[in-house]
Parts: structure tokens; sequence; C-alpha cells
């Protein structure tokens, strides 16, 4: 009966411990809108994904992480470096330009439409994976 139940306990602490260090699948998104070279609107979404995905995996990001475990505090902290790598995949840009009495106005909008990534955590970084829906 012992050996029953410390092999139960076994196996509870190696599926709750690959369970901790599962990876979750997040949704992000970026929208910015420049008028004359000055922003005037950026709005940065990230959400981890209500329901599962079928997706594989495709190019994976870096970021040192010096042992931060909170994943809203990486993603701020390295939320330039994050869309540099994500806007290389699929941004999209709208451009109004308008000229009136020798005077040009112009709107740019740059989308980062919802992409699926994945997190996981190592000893002193994260890396982020976009995924592909399949």
């Amino acid at each position: 009966m012992s050996l029953n139940l410390r092999t139960l306990v076994l196996v509870f602490i190696l599926l709750s411990t690959s369970l901790l260090s599962a990876s979750h699948t997040f949704i992000l998104s970026y929208r910015a809108q420049v008028k004359n070279a000055v922003v005037i609107s950026e709005s940065f979404q990230f959400a981890q994904a209500m329901t599962p995905v079928k997706a594989s995996p495709a190019q994976k990001l870096t970021i040192r992480s010096d042992k931060e475990t909170n994943l809203h505090l990486i993603i701020e902290k390295n939320k330039d470096e994050i869309l540099e790598f994500l806007m290389k995949y699929g941004a999209h840009t709208r451009s109004h330009e308008k000229v009136s009495d020798l005077k040009s106005n112009s709107l740019i909008e740059l989308t980062l439409p919802p992409t699926y990534i994945t997190v996981d955590f190592k000893k002193d970084y994260a890396i982020i994976t976009r995924l592909l829906l399949d």
C-alpha cells in the first residue's frame, strides 16, 4: 500500500510540474496612428486566448527575463522588441495624404493584426513563439 502511495505522489509531482512549465497561448495586437509625423494614438492589446487553437509554431524570439516570471511586466518592458519581431511577419499600413493651400496633411495607420503567440520560461529568459493557424 505504501508503494502505491509513493507512486501516486510521484506521478502527482511530475504532472503538476509539467503543467506549470506548459506554455500558454496568448493573442497580441497593436495599432498606431501617426498624424503629420506625430503619434496621436496607440493601442497595445495582450491577453490569454480563451479557447484552444490549432496552430503550428513558427519563428521564435528569445528575451532575457532575469528570473522575472510576471509575463505582463516582461511584455511591457520589451514591447518595442516584440513588436519589431512580429511586424516582420504581418503588419498592415494605410496612408492618407491631403494637400490644400500648399499645406500637406498625412495620416498613417500601422496595424499588427491579432497574432497568436506562446510564451515559455527558461532559467533566465522567455521564449516567445509566433503561431501559424492550421
